[in-house]
């Protein structure tokens, strides 16, 4: 059987289906009720069955309703998104998205797919670098949304994850021993981590030493993985090859940080609610709830 639907009465039987009524539904849809009535009976007539159960009251779906209900949903929402392909009153809009490296090409993996799919209309920006440099860009207005790392107690809004720094080194490292020089391989300043790193082992007088400085988490990671030092990082930044080292008595206690999606102050774009859903989304599949 081949049919070609209307969308505009797919759209009416769904507002029809909703709301109960084809009163409320014309209302809704800036349409007369007697053009409700023709279409949903034009697409009762192709399709050969009863889509709503009438009486004085209410109206209520059939069984033959309820199974087109998903896929009129499904069709409309094609419909749109590909009308939005073509929409010349609405041009591509930009995004620029902050995020840092220490899991930006798990989440990026999942979060440019879907707003290709989602939000064709938007074109995404996307700034890789550490917490600090983010958080310059951030407050100067050159990233309207951004992943930010920070300590508990500075999150001021609800934190999408709550994650823990470990001290790590290579596996065929030697063990650290108490009251040994701590050989340290680190991001150059600034850097959140490095700063606490060095902090944490001053409080605790613990000797150290700086043998190894880099701007990116690959150079910091295989110079840890060789032996040259040990460095500190989220737990996700944590890969084979590299051993965690806080479970040793000598190295100090860290603080709780957090993982905190921020938006810029003023952006408010059309499609922020859909953006928003889409990386919240991607980082529960990656790393599951806060």
């Amino acid at each position: 059987m081949r049919v070609n639907l209307d969308i505009q009465s797919l759209r009416s039987f769904l507002k029809v289906a909703e709301l109960g009524s084809f009163t409320r539904a014309a209302q809704a849809l800036s349409l007369t009720q007697p053009a409700i009535s023709q279409q949903i009976r034009r697409l009762e007539d192709l399709l050969g069955v009863e889509l709503f159960a009438r009486d004085n009251r209410q109206v209520l779906l059939t069984l033959e309703g309820e199974r087109l209900t998903s896929y009129a949903q499904q069709m409309v929402s094609v419909n749109d998104k590909v009308g939005s392909l073509f929409d010349a009153s609405r041009t591509q809009e930009s995004v620029t998205l902050g995020i840092p490296e220490y899991f930006s090409e798990e989440i990026l993996q999942r979060v440019i797919p879907a707003v290709a799919l989602e939000l064709p209309a938007v074109r995404i920006v996307v700034k890789v670098a550490r917490s600090t440099v983010l958080a310059e860009a951030f407050n100067e207005g050159r990233v309207d949304i951004c992943l930010m790392i920070d300590e508990l107690q500075n999150v001021a809004g609800r934190h999408l994850h709550e994650l823990s720094l470990v001290w790590l080194g290579s596996e065929r490292g030697s063990a650290q021993v108490a009251g040994q020089e701590v050989a340290l391989a680190l991001f150059k300043a600034p850097c959140v981590f490095r700063s606490l790193a060095i902090r944490r082992l001053e409080e605790s007088g613990v000797k150290w030493r700086c043998v190894y400085e880099c701007e990116d988490l690959m150079s910091l990671r295989s110079a840890v993985h060789a032996g040259v030092g040990v460095t500190l990082l989220p737990w996700f930044a944590q890969v084979q090859g590299l051993n965690k080292l806080d479970a040793l008595a000598h190295f100090p206690a860290l603080p709780g940080f957090g993982v905190e999606l921020k938006q810029r102050v003023g952006w408010e774009p059309w499609y922020r609610p859909q953006l928003l859903a889409i990386i919240e989304a991607a980082w529960r599949e990656e790393y599951g709830a806060a």
